[in-house]
């Protein structure tokens, strides 16, 4: 089977596994940015799902239509927003109001002044709610990325393919380009502002536990997740000049050191269970972890 094939397979799969352990963690201690972050990892192994199939078996227009809602809108939008949720309250909230409002920049900038008008109420919104009501924050984010996402899945649906545009072999990847341009400008609104937030995010927390000196092994963590999703937007910013050799093995990648960063936290080790059944095997007494 060609690599374009065989890569996405692995991130899918992965990314199911990975989805079950952080949902298993919900189920545990029923922390809101661990269930979003399921969500994100459910869109990414969906995502990369769509992707095998289309290499695997051709891509028609509606696998082509799940692929963008899911993969181009979902996936680092659900991702960043658990991050949103986890560090509501602390200052890196301010950070990534800041990059909702840079997640406007292209929108403004190619004149599609729609969408960057939701851009800006978005940040409007969740910025009022940051200064008056800090402990509903990570509800406010949540609330617009959710109302985006129905937006942008009406745009979708509704919205031509060029069925040219689609891969005509498992050698060429997947991209936008089949929508027209008042569906592919949505995509940095949740790109940007996503990407950004898991990141940005995950270095904020790698300084704070390296500065405090509390849990170190927090610190290995977030780095790792940090890179993690570093490395997918670079290979997918590198595709749109052509170079589309390391799409899929960043995605792969990108998921790979994530799942890592997750097994490095000490409370995946304290307890062994069987994910989603609540079935306990084995327990050991930790410190008390943060939240």
């Amino acid at each position: 089977m060609h690599a374009n094939v065989l890569l996405p397979l692995a991130s899918s799969l992965l990314s199911f596994l990975f989805c079950g352990l952080v949902f298993d963690q919900f189920l545990l201690r029923r922390k809101p940015y661990q269930l979003v972050w399921s969500v994100g990892l459910l869109w990414y192994a969906l995502s990369a799902g769509t992707e095998f199939l289309g290499g695997a078996f051709g891509w028609n227009v509606a696998l082509y239509r799940g692929w963008y809602l899911i993969g181009a809108i979902g996936v680092a939008a659900y991702l960043g927003l658990g991050t949103i949720y986890l560090l509501a309250r602390t200052p890196f909230a301010w950070w990534a109001i800041g990059a909702l409002v840079v997640a406007v920049v292209p929108a403004a900038a190619a004149r599609h002044w729609d969408v960057a008008a939701l851009g800006l109420a978005a940040a409007v919104i969740v910025g009022a709610t940051r200064r008056r009501a800090p402990a509903a924050f990570g509800h406010a984010f949540c609330a617009v990325t959710v109302a985006g996402t129905l937006l942008a899945a009406w745009r979708v649906l509704g919205a031509p393919v060029d069925p040219a545009a689609l891969p005509a072999g498992a050698d060429e990847i997947v991209t936008g380009r089949g929508f027209p341009a008042e569906v592919r400008i949505m995509t940095p609104l949740f790109n940007i502002a996503g990407a950004f937030s898991l990141a940005i995010g995950a270095v904020y927390s790698a300084l704070h536990f390296w500065r405090t000196r509390t849990y170190p092994h927090r610190a290995v963590s977030n780095v790792f997740i940090a890179v993690g999703a570093f490395v997918p937007s670079l290979t997918s910013g590198l595709s749109r000049f052509g170079l589309t050799q390391t799409f899929f093995l960043g995605e792969l990648l990108g998921v790979v050191l994530i799942f890592a960063g997750f097994l490095i936290s000490v409370e995946v080790f304290s307890i062994y269970r069987i994910p989603a059944l609540g079935v306990t095997l084995r327990q050991r007494s930790v410190a008390r972890q943060p939240a």
